[in-house]
Protein backbone atom coordinates (compact mmCIF):
# COMPACT_ATOMS: atom_id res chain seq x y z
CA UNK A 1 0.00 0.00 0.00
CA UNK A 2 1.36 3.45 -0.83
CA UNK A 3 1.52 5.99 1.65
CA UNK A 4 2.55 8.60 -0.39
CA UNK A 5 -0.61 10.51 0.18
CA UNK A 6 -1.47 9.29 4.14
CA UNK A 7 -1.32 13.15 4.42
CA UNK A 8 -4.66 13.66 2.95
CA UNK A 9 -6.19 11.43 5.47
CA UNK A 10 -5.00 12.98 8.14
CA UNK A 11 -5.54 16.39 6.44
CA UNK A 12 -9.64 15.74 6.12
CA UNK A 13 -9.68 14.68 9.62
CA UNK A 14 -7.86 18.24 10.47
CA UNK A 15 -11.13 19.79 8.45
CA UNK A 16 -13.56 17.45 9.91
CA UNK A 17 -14.03 15.54 6.60
CA UNK A 18 -13.50 12.79 5.10
CA UNK A 19 -12.84 10.70 1.66
CA UNK A 20 -16.25 11.00 0.82
CA UNK A 21 -17.09 14.53 1.17
CA UNK A 22 -14.09 15.68 -0.20
CA UNK A 23 -14.83 13.08 -3.51
CA UNK A 24 -18.19 14.95 -3.40
CA UNK A 25 -16.86 18.61 -3.61
CA UNK A 26 -14.00 17.52 -6.12
CA UNK A 27 -16.97 16.32 -8.25
CA UNK A 28 -15.07 12.67 -8.58
CA UNK A 29 -15.89 9.44 -7.35
CA UNK A 30 -15.06 8.29 -4.07
CA UNK A 31 -13.76 5.28 -5.13
CA UNK A 32 -10.85 7.46 -6.56
CA UNK A 33 -9.95 8.83 -3.32
CA UNK A 34 -9.56 5.65 -1.98
CA UNK A 35 -7.31 4.07 -4.80
CA UNK A 36 -4.72 7.21 -3.99
CA UNK A 37 -4.16 5.91 -0.43
CA UNK A 38 -3.78 2.28 -2.11
CA UNK A 39 -1.28 3.58 -4.73
CA UNK A 40 -3.88 2.10 -7.08
CA UNK A 41 -4.56 5.81 -8.85
CA UNK A 42 -1.07 7.71 -8.38
CA UNK A 43 -2.55 11.43 -9.04
CA UNK A 44 -5.48 13.95 -8.80
CA UNK A 45 -6.76 14.62 -12.77
CA UNK A 46 -5.01 18.05 -13.14
CA UNK A 47 -8.53 19.85 -14.21
CA UNK A 48 -9.28 18.94 -10.71
CA UNK A 49 -5.89 20.06 -9.02
CA UNK A 50 -7.14 23.59 -8.73
CA UNK A 51 -10.39 22.75 -6.86
CA UNK A 52 -8.66 19.88 -4.40
CA UNK A 53 -6.06 22.72 -3.07
CA UNK A 54 -8.56 25.48 -2.27
CA UNK A 55 -10.45 23.03 -0.23
CA UNK A 56 -7.30 21.81 1.46
CA UNK A 57 -6.26 24.74 1.89
CA UNK A 58 -2.96 23.94 0.18
CA UNK A 59 -1.13 26.64 -1.79
CA UNK A 60 -1.90 25.76 -5.58
CA UNK A 61 2.14 25.80 -6.46
CA UNK A 62 2.82 23.02 -4.13
CA UNK A 63 -0.18 21.19 -4.63
CA UNK A 64 0.90 20.97 -8.50
CA UNK A 65 4.19 20.06 -7.63
CA UNK A 66 3.07 17.05 -5.16
CA UNK A 67 0.70 15.99 -7.84
CA UNK A 68 3.01 15.94 -10.60
CA UNK A 69 5.73 13.80 -8.28
CA UNK A 70 8.01 16.91 -7.95
CA UNK A 71 7.75 16.96 -4.28
CA UNK A 72 6.58 14.54 -1.34
CA UNK A 73 5.55 17.49 0.59
CA UNK A 74 2.72 20.38 0.45
CA UNK A 75 2.55 23.37 1.82
CA UNK A 76 -0.78 24.26 3.84
CA UNK A 77 -2.35 27.81 2.82
CA UNK A 78 -4.41 28.53 6.32
CA UNK A 79 -2.69 28.83 9.49
CA UNK A 80 -6.20 27.11 11.39
CA UNK A 81 -6.38 23.64 10.35
CA UNK A 82 -10.03 23.45 11.59
CA UNK A 83 -11.60 26.04 9.46
CA UNK A 84 -12.39 24.74 6.32
CA UNK A 85 -10.72 27.29 3.61
CA UNK A 86 -12.70 29.96 1.61
CA UNK A 87 -15.25 28.38 -0.76
CA UNK A 88 -16.38 31.83 -1.67
CA UNK A 89 -13.63 32.02 -4.61
CA UNK A 90 -12.61 28.92 -7.42
CA UNK A 91 -9.38 28.30 -8.89
CA UNK A 92 -10.42 27.87 -12.10
CA UNK A 93 -8.12 26.32 -14.74
CA UNK A 94 -7.24 28.10 -18.03
CA UNK A 95 -6.05 24.98 -20.67
CA UNK A 96 -4.00 25.61 -23.20
CA UNK A 97 -5.58 23.24 -26.00
CA UNK A 98 -3.86 24.50 -28.74
CA UNK A 99 -0.78 23.18 -27.43
CA UNK A 100 -0.91 20.25 -30.00
CA UNK A 101 -3.34 20.42 -33.30
CA UNK A 102 -4.03 16.62 -33.01
CA UNK A 103 -6.13 16.81 -30.37
CA UNK A 104 -9.55 14.39 -30.20
CA UNK A 105 -13.02 15.88 -28.78
CA UNK A 106 -13.18 14.25 -25.19
CA UNK A 107 -10.31 14.32 -23.06
CA UNK A 108 -9.58 12.25 -19.49
CA UNK A 109 -6.65 12.77 -17.23
CA UNK A 110 -3.80 9.97 -17.18
CA UNK A 111 -3.46 9.89 -13.61
CA UNK A 112 0.06 8.03 -13.83
CA UNK A 113 1.77 10.11 -16.02
CA UNK A 114 0.31 13.91 -15.57
CA UNK A 115 -1.18 13.76 -19.05
CA UNK A 116 -3.84 13.95 -20.66
CA UNK A 117 -5.71 11.88 -23.20
CA UNK A 118 -7.85 12.83 -26.13
CA UNK A 119 -10.73 10.04 -26.85
CA UNK A 120 -12.37 9.74 -30.35
CA UNK A 121 -15.51 8.22 -30.08
CA UNK A 122 -15.13 7.26 -26.56
CA UNK A 123 -11.81 4.61 -28.22
CA UNK A 124 -8.66 5.18 -26.34
CA UNK A 125 -7.17 2.93 -29.39
CA UNK A 126 -7.66 5.40 -32.20
CA UNK A 127 -5.87 7.90 -29.95
CA UNK A 128 -2.74 6.88 -28.46
CA UNK A 129 -0.93 9.54 -30.96
CA UNK A 130 -3.23 12.05 -29.20
CA UNK A 131 -1.34 11.74 -25.58
CA UNK A 132 0.35 15.17 -24.88
CA UNK A 133 1.51 17.01 -21.56
CA UNK A 134 -1.65 19.12 -20.44
CA UNK A 135 -0.53 22.40 -19.89
CA UNK A 136 -2.31 24.63 -17.63
CA UNK A 137 -1.01 28.19 -18.44
CA UNK A 138 -2.88 30.09 -15.40
CA UNK A 139 -5.09 29.64 -12.43
CA UNK A 140 -8.49 32.04 -12.67
CA UNK A 141 -10.24 33.03 -9.19
CA UNK A 142 -13.50 33.29 -10.05
CA UNK A 143 -16.48 34.12 -7.49
CA UNK A 144 -19.09 30.55 -6.79
CA UNK A 145 -21.64 33.37 -6.79
CA UNK A 146 -20.82 33.88 -10.35
CA UNK A 147 -20.04 30.17 -11.41
CA UNK A 148 -23.81 29.96 -9.76
CA UNK A 149 -25.16 32.90 -12.15
CA UNK A 150 -23.82 30.66 -15.30
CA UNK A 151 -25.29 27.51 -13.95
CA UNK A 152 -21.85 25.59 -14.09
CA UNK A 153 -20.99 23.52 -11.19
CA UNK A 154 -17.05 24.11 -9.48
CA UNK A 155 -15.97 20.55 -10.89
CA UNK A 156 -17.21 21.28 -14.40
CA UNK A 157 -15.52 24.62 -15.39
CA UNK A 158 -12.15 25.55 -17.68
CA UNK A 159 -11.60 28.70 -19.66
CA UNK A 160 -9.65 28.39 -23.07
CA UNK A 161 -8.67 31.32 -25.06
CA UNK A 162 -10.47 31.67 -28.16
CA UNK A 163 -8.27 32.34 -31.65
CA UNK A 164 -9.57 33.16 -34.61
CA UNK A 165 -11.78 36.14 -35.98
CA UNK A 166 -14.67 33.27 -36.81
CA UNK A 167 -16.87 33.93 -34.04
CA UNK A 168 -16.16 38.18 -34.64
CA UNK A 169 -17.68 40.02 -32.67
CA UNK A 170 -19.62 37.67 -30.51
CA UNK A 171 -16.05 36.45 -29.53
CA UNK A 172 -12.99 37.70 -30.87
CA UNK A 173 -9.40 36.48 -30.90
CA UNK A 174 -7.93 36.74 -27.66
CA UNK A 175 -10.90 36.45 -25.54
CA UNK A 176 -11.10 34.14 -22.65
CA UNK A 177 -14.09 31.88 -22.91
CA UNK A 178 -15.26 30.00 -19.65
CA UNK A 179 -16.78 26.49 -20.87
CA UNK A 180 -19.14 24.44 -19.16
CA UNK A 181 -17.57 20.55 -19.28
CA UNK A 182 -20.27 18.43 -18.06
CA UNK A 183 -22.53 16.01 -20.03
CA UNK A 184 -25.52 19.09 -20.01
CA UNK A 185 -22.46 21.01 -21.03
CA UNK A 186 -22.00 18.76 -23.95
CA UNK A 187 -25.67 18.27 -25.28
CA UNK A 188 -26.29 20.38 -28.29
CA UNK A 189 -29.85 21.70 -27.23
CA UNK A 190 -30.87 24.21 -26.63
CA UNK A 191 -28.72 25.90 -29.61
CA UNK A 192 -26.25 27.59 -28.20
CA UNK A 193 -22.16 28.86 -28.60
CA UNK A 194 -19.66 26.20 -27.76
CA UNK A 195 -16.05 24.65 -27.92
CA UNK A 196 -15.54 21.68 -30.79
CA UNK A 197 -13.27 19.79 -32.10
CA UNK A 198 -13.89 19.97 -35.80
CA UNK A 199 -11.19 17.79 -37.19
CA UNK A 200 -8.16 19.90 -36.86
CA UNK A 201 -8.42 21.52 -34.20
CA UNK A 202 -10.45 23.47 -30.75
CA UNK A 203 -12.30 25.78 -32.00
CA UNK A 204 -15.63 28.25 -31.03
CA UNK A 205 -18.88 28.16 -32.59
CA UNK A 206 -22.72 28.35 -32.71
CA UNK A 207 -24.58 24.81 -33.16
CA UNK A 208 -28.13 25.01 -34.17
CA UNK A 209 -30.00 22.09 -33.95
CA UNK A 210 -32.06 21.57 -37.31
CA UNK A 211 -35.95 20.48 -36.72
CA UNK A 212 -37.09 17.57 -38.02
CA UNK A 213 -34.05 16.26 -39.66
CA UNK A 214 -33.27 12.04 -39.04
CA UNK A 215 -30.58 11.58 -38.48
CA UNK A 216 -30.22 14.39 -36.31
CA UNK A 217 -28.60 17.21 -37.68
CA UNK A 218 -26.70 20.29 -36.35
CA UNK A 219 -25.86 23.31 -38.45
CA UNK A 220 -22.04 24.80 -37.00
CA UNK A 221 -22.07 28.30 -37.40
CA UNK A 222 -19.84 31.46 -37.64
CA UNK A 223 -21.24 34.44 -36.60
CA UNK A 224 -18.38 36.11 -38.85
CA UNK A 225 -20.28 36.15 -41.98
CA UNK A 226 -16.50 35.60 -43.81
CA UNK A 227 -16.76 32.15 -42.55
CA UNK A 228 -19.28 30.17 -44.13
CA UNK A 229 -21.07 27.53 -41.63
CA UNK A 230 -21.87 23.74 -42.35
CA UNK A 231 -24.08 20.70 -41.47
CA UNK A 232 -23.35 17.26 -39.75
CA UNK A 233 -24.44 14.89 -37.71
CA UNK A 234 -25.25 15.42 -34.24
CA UNK A 235 -24.02 12.40 -33.06
CA UNK A 236 -20.39 13.05 -34.78
CA UNK A 237 -20.51 16.35 -33.50
CA UNK A 238 -17.64 16.63 -31.11
CA UNK A 239 -18.10 18.93 -28.14
CA UNK A 240 -15.95 19.68 -25.66
CA UNK A 241 -18.66 22.36 -23.72
CA UNK A 242 -20.84 24.89 -23.53
CA UNK A 243 -19.88 28.54 -23.71
CA UNK A 244 -20.86 29.87 -20.43
CA UNK A 245 -19.36 33.49 -20.07
CA UNK A 246 -16.31 35.64 -21.92
CA UNK A 247 -13.80 37.29 -20.52
CA UNK A 248 -13.60 40.04 -23.62
CA UNK A 249 -11.20 42.55 -24.41
CA UNK A 250 -12.11 45.80 -24.87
Amino acid sequence: MSKRWNWLRKRLNELDSNPSRFAKELGWPSSRVYELFSGKTKAIPLDKVARAATILGIRLDSMLNFNSGLTDKVNFEDTNPNILPSLSENNVPEIDVYKNNQLCPNYRQNAENNSIMFLHDNNELECQEAQINKRIKDNWRIPIEYLNEINIQPQNVCIIEALGDSMHPTISNGDKVIIDTSDQGKKPSPDGVFAIWDGIGVAIKRIEIIPASAPQMVKIISDNPKHSSYETQANSCHIIGRVASVIKRL
